[in-house]
């Protein structure tokens, strides 16, 4: 790695994890950079940390991203009914379309998080990830992400990183300038700006970012 690069850490229960998605997907395409996306179980890594979220706190974060939602239009609904939930199938399915079919992964995401904060639907089975996949990938996809050993294999090492990392939260991003560069760590959906800052590249606000059309 001689370029930059810039590694996600996500869980698909986390709506900045959502909203940070969108955000890193536009500025890969203005930075041309390379993202690696990497699923963890965020509920163990804030367990490991003890880090509590209140109600209160959650009210919050809820009300957040519709602000958010309005300012990005990035859709944004709400959350399932039984929320959070055991993320496992579907991080696994993502883990597995990493790598056997890398130009399915964007799609999938983008979809499986619209279903999930927009329909308000959970994805903790695999009859529900299929459904939400439709069109996007043939069902026995999943069952094959289920059957693959390294997909939880993965699962687990992105955890022991950021555990490592003493990180305590999603996203957790890390930002490469070179391959030479100790990495830079960022957490949440609002630092975009210290990360173009970093590397020096461009930075635009959100309204901007989403009202332009060549990103």
């Amino acid at each position: 790695m001689s370029e930059p690069q810039i590694v996600f850490y996500f869980d698909c229960v986390s709506t900045f994890s959502y909203i940070g998605f969108e955000f890193m997907e536009r500025y890969r395409r203005l930075w041309n950079i390379e993202v690696d996306y990497r699923p963890f179980i965020l509920a163990e890594a804030m367990a490991a940390s003890k880090n509590t979220i209140s109600q209160n706190k959650m009210r919050y974060l809820f009300t957040d991203m519709s602000r958010i939602s309005a300012i990005t239009k990035i859709p944004f609904k709400g959350v399932p009914n039984k929320y959070p939930y055991d993320s496992t199938v579907v991080l696994r399915t993502l883990q597995y379309l990493k790598t056997r079919h890398a130009d399915k992964l964007v799609p999938a995401m983008r979809r499986l998080w619209q279903t999930e904060f927009v329909e308000r639907t959970m994805l903790d089975s695999e009859d529900s990830v299929k459904k939400a996949l439709d069109g996007i990938v043939d069902a026995h996809i999943v069952d094959l992400a289920i059957a693959a050993d390294d997909t939880l294999d993965a699962i687990r090492k992105n955890l022991a990183e950021i555990k490592g990392m003493k990180e305590f939260g999603a996203p957790t991003i890390l930002v490469y300038k070179s391959v030479e560069s100790k990495p830079q760590m960022y957490f949440g959906s609002d630092r975009f700006e210290h990360i173009a800052i970093y590397l020096g590249k461009e930075f635009h606000p959100m309204k901007q970012l989403f009202a332009n059309a060549r990103i």
